[in-house]
């Protein structure tokens, strides 16, 4: 059977990065903003508001929760148009989902069992680890291809015709490679196979509106599937708030339908509404600037803020345990998160900026 490689953590090395306010592992980071959402959602004991929403619970054998979801994907696709370039008709398959993982989990069991374990499920070196582990639980291989830091790989021909007909190529965008939006990810698109790829934008709603050149094009040929989540973009990762879509009925997701959050779903909703795509990384901008800097300090490298906010990425290969333990595609990359949870604590941004207004 097989077994996870991925989770090997180094207690000695952690310590030291959360002594520096980081970790290797990306955390979530909660903000006044996320909790504002729920007092908003959920309202007071005996209020309008709680009222509302405990009704949604009720009279089930009416089927009225069954259309729920429909309003959170619509404000999904209005929320991340800025970003993405996505076509509702053509992905009209719409699933709520428990975050990314369990719509990942989905797909990468999905292909063992219709392929009776032959696929191979592709990434980029240094991508979300997540991709490895679910494909060596599942007993499928995993093939790892090289990426360029911006560009398209050389060899992109050659790397489509590795991906055979029942084969999935997985990729973050923006990626957890480096944190950073990939500027070659559309033209790989233009180069895979069509519907070889699961596009994972799990970082959108992470990055300011600068870091986005052109839109991801999610409606190429090359897209079987696309998953999101909201944990990064609002420190929602307990609240397990995500969709998938697809372009024809997936019978193994159908269920979804009725097996979801609608605490969840509310509360997504709400804070898209309230915050542009783009609104939170750039209030935090200031912030995780002023983090990198005092994680560098503390852990005498040099790192630079990705796009994401809650990352931060070495400036060319470093050297030495901590780097090496760090180390992604050739480069160290750290979550600033626990740094970034204090400054926003000692700063008081509830104050400074009213945690009601969204842009």
């Amino acid at each position: 059977m097989a077994t996870s490689t991925q989770y090997s953590p180094n207690v000695d090395l952690n310590k030291i990065l959360l002594e520096a306010g980081a970790s290797k592992t990306v955390y979530a980071l909660v903000t006044p903003w996320t909790e504002a959402a729920k007092d908003r959602v959920f309202g007071n004991a005996g209020s309008a508001v709680r009222l509302s929403y405990l009704q949604q619970f009720r009279e089930a054998w009416t089927g009225k929760q069954d259309s729920y979801h429909r309003e959170f994907f619509e404000t999904w696709l209005e929320w991340s148009k800025k970003a993405v370039e996505l076509d509702a008709d053509i992905w009209a398959f719409q699933y709520p989902t428990a975050g990314a993982s369990e719509p990942l989990r989905h797909l990468i069991y999905d292909l063992a069992a219709r392929t009776l374990g032959k696929a191979r499920v592709h990434v980029f070196a240094g991508e979300y680890e997540g991709y490895k582990a679910m494909a060596e639980a599942a007993g499928l291989e995993l093939v790892e291809h090289d990426r360029d830091i911006d560009a398209i790989p050389e060899n992109i021909a050659d790397l489509a015709t590795q991906v055979y007909d029942d084969d999935l190529f997985f990729i973050s965008q923006p990626s957890a490679i480096d944190g950073n939006v990939w500027g070659g990810f559309n033209g790989f698109l233009e180069a895979m196979p069509a519907q070889s790829v699961v596009a994972d934008v799990t970082y959108v709603g992470s990055v300011p509106r600068a870091a986005i050149k052109e839109r991801f094009n999610l409606n190429s040929p090359a897209i079987r599937n696309i998953v999101f989540s909201l944990s990064k973009p609002f420190g929602c990762y307990y609240d397990r708030i995500g969709g998938m879509l697809a372009r024809k009925e997936d019978p193994g997701m159908f269920g979804n339908k009725w097996f979801k959050n609608l605490t969840s779903i509310a509360l997504g909703t709400a804070l898209m509404r309230n915050h542009s795509v783009f609104d939170i990384p750039e209030r935090m901008r200031d912030l995780q600037e002023q983090a990198a800097k005092e994680v560098s300090r503390q852990l005498g490298a040099n790192f630079v803020p990705s796009h994401v906010t809650l990352l931060a990425t070495s400036k060319d290969r470093q050297t030495g345990p901590l780097a090496e333990y760090l180390e992604r595609s050739g480069r160290s990359r750290v979550c600033l998160t626990p740094r970034l949870s204090e400054l926003l604590a000692a700063c008081n941004r509830r104050s400074k900026w009213s945690a009601e207004d969204g842009q």
